[in-house]
């Protein structure tokens, strides 16, 4: 009779266990045995990255997942302001960052991988304000959004110019501030501008052609390390833009095909 209770309560554990026990994939903690890439991006970068209903959305979210999918890899996403990214990759608290200008000054901190797509720049100002030429706009104040590359990208592009930028920490401001002319221009790029200006009806419009050509890639630190995951995310690239992933996810926030649109 001992026995037979004794067998019934081995019988009982090994159920037990077997019920607690994960599905194949799953760790110990009931966590994913999947790989993690953290990746830093802001909450307000319509349309590379901007939060919806609390979760994360935009074309650099979907080709940052569509890479890191294709590599075996889970995304942790790790949303700040742009400050608080740059400070975050610095400090080695993330791996990468989203929608990422791959500049030569940069390239003395980081390595990149092969850019997803290229991105221009263009000067706004003020929707109301009377027509005023590229030549004249870029002669006043002009705003910048703390941490971007863009004016960079301007002096470039006219070295002979002398500006006058005036930098802000939030973007609200600066629609704010250059739509009621208290600035006479902004810098930006110009997929995320002219996106936000069509989505959000913001009070701007685009002077001028577009200008600079900056490519757009996934920096990570000069180690081993780094140059390993470029290698993955390259290769992950190379299938992507074959298999017309990035064209098509392109055409879903920008109705153009960034690709196509870097070879002009």
């Amino acid at each position: 009779m001992r026995t037979l209770k004794f067998t019934l309560v081995l019988l009982a554990i090994a159920a037990l266990l077997a019920a607690c026990g994960g599905e194949a994939g799953d760790s110990a903690d009931g966590g994913s045995d999947k790989k993690v890439v953290k990746v830093g991006a802001t909450p307000d970068g319509y349309p590379q990255y901007f939060k919806e209903d609390g979760e994360l959305k935009g074309f650099s979210v979907d080709v940052i997942e569509a890479i890191y999918d294709e590599l075996g890899y889970e995304v942790q996403w790790e949303v700040t302001d742009w400050t608080g990214v740059l400070a975050s990759m610095e400090t080695g608290k993330i791996d990468t960052v989203a929608n990422f200008a791959a500049t030569p000054e940069r390239g003395e901190k980081y390595n990149f991988s092969d850019p997803y797509y290229n991105s221009k720049a263009v000067l706004a100002t003020g929707k109301d304000r009377e027509e005023i030429s590229f030549d004249e706009l870029k002669k006043g104040k002009i705003a910048v959004a703390m941490g971007t590359n863009y004016p960079n990208v301007l002096t470039t592009a006219y070295p002979d110019e002398e500006f006058n930028f005036v930098t802000y920490e939030s973007a609200d401001v600066i629609y704010s501030d250059v739509g009621s002319g208290k600035l006479d221009a902004f810098v930006h790029g110009r997929e995320i501008l002219m996106a936000q200006i069509n989505e959000k009806g913001l009070p701007l419009r685009v002077v001028g052609e577009p200008f600079g050509d900056q490519p757009v890639a996934l920096p990570f630190k000069k180690n081993e390390e780094g140059d390993k995951m470029i290698e993955e995310v390259n290769g992950a690239l190379e299938t992507l833009r074959a298999d017309g992933t990035i064209s098509e996810l392109s055409e879903k926030w920008y109705g153009m095909d960034l690709l196509e649109d870097s070879k002009n």
